[in-house]
């Protein structure tokens, strides 16, 4: 019996545990969208657009390997040319412009989403906070 209060105990705490998680990726991602939507006119007919996406790893048995595979896909992202970010990161842009000018910014990070599934398994899946801009034709010319 006391077992089982413990494990209930254990399965709340880990269920709060994941809603501030999500509640607080979710505040990060709406605070920083106003700022990202907003773009800088740049010299010629080209305006410099920011924006941002979260890409998610597979779910791990551990914290540490989920921020590992998180880091390790960052990683590829910041060495990736801008024709494989413009894949990566799921741009769509049929200017050659555009494409030739996606650059990862240095402030994408990670974090890790901790989730129990209906068995009580805990898993763990990495998020990369893929910072991004690139230059897009000014439409208004």
């Amino acid at each position: 019996m006391m077992n089982l209060l413990k494990q209930k105990k254990l399965i709340k705490e880990s269920i709060m545990k994941s809603f501030k998680s999500l509640a607080l990726t979710t505040l990060i991602i709406v605070a920083s969208s106003s700022a990202m939507a907003n773009p800088v006119i740049t010299s010629g007919n080209y305006i410099s657009k920011s924006n941002s996406t979260v890409i998610h790893t597979d779910s791990v048995s551990t914290k540490q390997a989920a921020y590992k595979q998180a880091l390790t896909t960052l990683n590829q992202l910041d060495e990736s040319t801008p024709k494989e970010l413009k894949k990566a990161l799921k741009i769509t842009s049929f200017e050659s412009t555009t494409t030739q000018s996606i650059s990862l910014d240095e402030d994408s990070y990670i974090t890790v989403r901790e989730t129990m599934n209906i068995q009580g398994k805990i898993q763990y899946t990495g998020l990369i906070h893929a910072n991004y801009h690139y230059l897009e034709r000014n439409s208004n010319d």
